[in-house]
């Protein structure tokens, strides 16, 4: 008795590889999908935690000193902010780390 799979079947049950886009070589300065550098990228995106983490602040402190702030409000607000503070955390150790390999690598 063979295993072979018969015709109709062997598609199914062997479908192929789809094929690696060739990656272009980088020259020069990195650029996001809008244009700016890396450097650009980064400022913007601390920039942005910045706020979300000043508006968290915002709101906990009306909540304590009027009450007048809706208490889910500066709930999510909180959780937006450990989530941001989080994020960022991560991607300086990664970058970090990163840095370390590169400088640790000989030529």
């Amino acid at each position: 008795m063979t295993n072979q799979i018969p015709m109709q079947f062997q598609k199914l049950a062997m479908p192929e590889l789809p094929q690696m886009p060739q990656v272009p070589m980088l020259q020069g300065q990195v650029t996001s999908a809008s244009g700016g550098t890396f450097g650009n990228v980064l400022t913007e995106m601390l920039s942005k935690v910045n706020n979300v983490m000043e508006k968290s602040e915002q709101l906990t402190e009306a909540a304590v000193t009027t009450g007048k702030v809706n208490l889910h409000e500066v709930m999510i607000a909180m959780a937006e902010e450990e989530i941001a503070l989080g994020l960022t955390t991560q991607v300086a150790g990664k970058f970090i780390s990163t840095v370390e390999k590169l400088t640790q690598m000989q030529v």
